[in-house]
């Protein structure tokens, strides 16, 4: 009797086993891939398939020295600090090429922004010939070049400011 019930304890683990290893019916309901889908009727079964799952990669870890206990004086120094002061290094050599391209463009809008304001002479410049007979273009040419004197203003202000905030650093 005890091994009939092994016997049966067997099987029956074996058909839990194998239950187990079935797969649930999969549905696509528009976008949405479920396998308990709201409204079956609006959904369409998938045919089933072998899952396969491709592991990820796991990105490794770079060790920390956190002690120089123990150490010789030259092996006290970090190799990570090397890459540091290069990267500093880099940064100051960025910040000095940002600060001169501000530099040139702040010296290009001044020139342009000098020229714009001698040729506007406070809102009277000289009439070109073709514009005695039409005022409307004068009219017309005055408010682009007040325009581009206030646009130029507005950048070279800006420019400034950025030249402000990068200051050059000892």
């Amino acid at each position: 009797m005890h091994a009939l019930r092994q016997g049966l304890l067997v099987v029956s683990a074996a058909a839990g086993c194998q239950s187990g290893l079935t797969q649930e019916a999969i549905y696509r309901c528009g976008q949405e891939y479920t396998n308990a889908p709201r409204d079956v009727s609006r959904c369409e079964r998938l045919a089933e398939q072998a899952v396969t799952v491709i592991p990820g990669v796991r990105p490794q870890a770079v060790p920390v020295k956190t002690s120089t206990e123990g150490q010789a004086p030259d092996e006290s120094r970090s190799t990570q600090a090397e890459p540091a002061r290069a990267s500093t290094t880099r940064q100051t050599e960025r910040d000095a090429q940002a600060r001169t391209i501000l530099v040139q463009e702040l010296e290009r809008v001044q020139k342009q922004h000098q020229t714009w304001v001698q040729a506007y002479k406070q809102g009277t410049p000289i009439q070109l010939s073709p514009e005695h007979a039409a005022p409307l273009q004068d009219h017309e040419r005055v408010a682009a070049l007040k325009a581009a004197i206030d646009r130029a203003a507005r950048d070279i202000d800006s420019l400034q400011r950025e030249l402000a905030q990068r200051t050059v650093k000892p």
